[in-house]
């Protein structure tokens, strides 16, 4: 399995895949290590994943460099969101794991059962597989085992296969960090290795990547009877409004679509503009595609890179062909250019786009950015949500409250107002998919609950007392429960106090206690 430079094709390492039976060992290996990790306190916990934060701190130039050999995108791409944003993300996991596990006794809801107290006990599941794309290589497996590490839990990571290195280095930092050995295991290969992983006796797969692969996971875990959370990917919808600030709305939006050479999931991949601005937001997106700088990584004016592979560049031309032979027009392409090989699609702006065009059914996973007139937010709103994924959308407009109402009505995980791929980046916020986005949720609180089973323990206040519903209570049991339903439920003062007496009579009433 190679290793190669997008720019050039240049193979610079050589891994090798795990088979079946290599990624079995691995499996078992994790499992006999996860007791002990499971068993530190969650404050010994926080204070390792603190210790991978400095460690990627201390080797973030190294890191971005990794990724940028590999995937072609710039380096300051690789440094502010790869590096950068992992960098957050440790953060706020080792200081929110101590409140995430924080519990005490409550008293538990429901007159019924006032006299019950309960606290949330949370386990970790055991061992996790992870199943994480090129696009990201780093700040998604990173993001992907810091909630699952920290909660005691052991992890085996299979990158993609375009990206092995940028696997294997997260490895190599949480090792110097501290890490126990089998705690977090990397393995290299392709689909089949990640199929053996989904079936390998897991307690969960989370998986980022194409939807076909996705529910090939969701089946082999529901075959399993696991669970898995699921992000797949998107055609993320744009809503400017009339109101907008079309020079604000293009800048975020191009920025949005062509970074990473336009191989981002939650990236703006349809744009639906109310016809009053329609004119002046292509003006502006025009402009600022044209002056777009493509090239390599390691160009210094370079701002898009490649694409990850050929077939990649094949897949995205073949969707711009489709466009334009049912009449999309070229509004503008990048001019300025260091690029040289098949790893490139020039940053492309399309207008006259209509229904039936692969560019609205399909996900475009690269730099072609449609851009559609309609009448008002109602169309807007309809078109967006016209599509079988729901992963984010986002909506430009100087009125924040006609903004969230507008939000409120698109069908996706995360809508976001007058910016775009911004949640993914946010440790705190939960981020994923509806529709044929995925499944389950990241980041965040709820990203921790993903990680865990949460038992409550519940505890009777009066041991020693039998339940009034319990057997043996006697003919007036009914009775007595007719008058507590009056006291806790009755709708006016008389009626609750009518009912106080048998209530009195049921809960002092021990008989058969002993």
């Amino acid at each position: 399995m190679e290793s190669r430079d997008p720019a050039t094709g240049e193979v610079w390492r050589r891994y090798d895949p795990a088979d079946a039976p290599m990624v079995a060992a691995a499996i078992a290996r994790a499992r006999a290590a996860q007791p002990a990790w499971a068993a530190r306190s969650v404050t010994e916990r926080a204070a390792l994943v603190r210790r991978f934060h400095d460690v990627l701190y201390r080797r973030r130039d190294e890191v971005a460099r990794l990724i940028s050999r590999e995937t072609g995108k710039p380096l300051v791409d690789s440094l502010a969101t790869e590096a950068l944003i992992s960098l957050d993300f440790a953060r706020w996991t080792g200081g929110a794991l101590p409140r995430f596990f924080r519990s005490s006794w409550r008293g538990a809801a429901g007159t019924t059962m006032w006299r019950k107290r309960v606290r949330l006990e949370r386990r970790p599941l055991g061992v996790i597989g992870v199943i994480t794309p090129w696009n990201y290589p780093f700040f998604l497996p990173a993001a992907g085992t810091l909630p699952l590490l920290a909660c005691g839990n052991a992890a085996i990571l299979k990158p993609s296969e375009f990206t092995p290195g940028s696997g294997a280095i997260l490895e190599e930092l949480w090792r110097e960090a501290g890490l126990p050995e089998g705690v977090l295991q990397v393995i290299q290969g392709d689909g089949a290795s990640g199929a053996a992983l989904t079936r390998g006796g897991v307690d969960k797969v989370i998986f980022t990547g194409g939807s076909t692969a996705g529910r090939a996971v969701a089946i082999a875990c529901a075959e399993q009877m696991i669970p898995c959370s699921l992000e797949l990917g998107g055609s993320d919808a744009a809503v400017v409004l009339a109101d907008a600030d079309v020079e604000h709305a293009a800048a975020g939006l191009v920025w949005a679509r062509y970074a990473n050479a336009g191989q981002t999931c939650v990236a703006p991949k349809r744009v639906f503009v109310e016809q009053p601005a329609y004119a002046a937001f292509v003006d502006a997106a025009a402009r600022a595609v044209r002056a777009l700088h493509v090239g390599p990584a390691d160009a210094p004016a370079s701002e898009v890179g490649p694409m990850i592979r050929p077939h990649a560049v094949a897949t995205i031309a073949a969707q711009f062909r489709d466009a334009t032979a049912k009449g999309a027009r070229v509004e503008a392409q990048a001019a300025s250019t260091a690029a040289t090989g098949d790893g490139y699609f020039p940053p492309t702006l399309l207008t006259g786009v209509e229904p039936g065009m692969r560019v609205l059914e399909e996900e475009t996973f690269g730099p072609l950015l449609p851009v559609v007139a309609v009448r008002d937010a109602d169309e807007a709103i309809s078109r967006a949500n016209a599509s079988r994924f729901g992963l984010s959308a986002s909506v430009w407009t100087r009125d924040r409250r006609r903004g969230l109402s507008v939000a409120r009505r698109l069908e996706a995980g995360t809508v976001m107002l007058n910016d775009s791929i911004a949640v993914v980046g946010m440790p705190d916020v939960p981020y994923g998919g509806v529709k044929g986005s995925g499944l389950g949720r990241q980041h965040g609180m709820v990203g921790f609950e993903e990680c865990v089973h949460t038992t409550p323990i519940v505890d009777d206040r009066f041991a020693t007392w039998r339940q009034p519903q319990w057997f043996g209570a006697g003919a007036a049991q009914r009775a007595n429960f007719q008058s507590y339903t009056r006291l806790a439920h009755g709708r006016g003062l008389r009626e609750r106090l009518g009912g106080l007496p048998g209530t009195i009579r049921m809960l002092f009433t021990r008989k058969g206690s002993t």
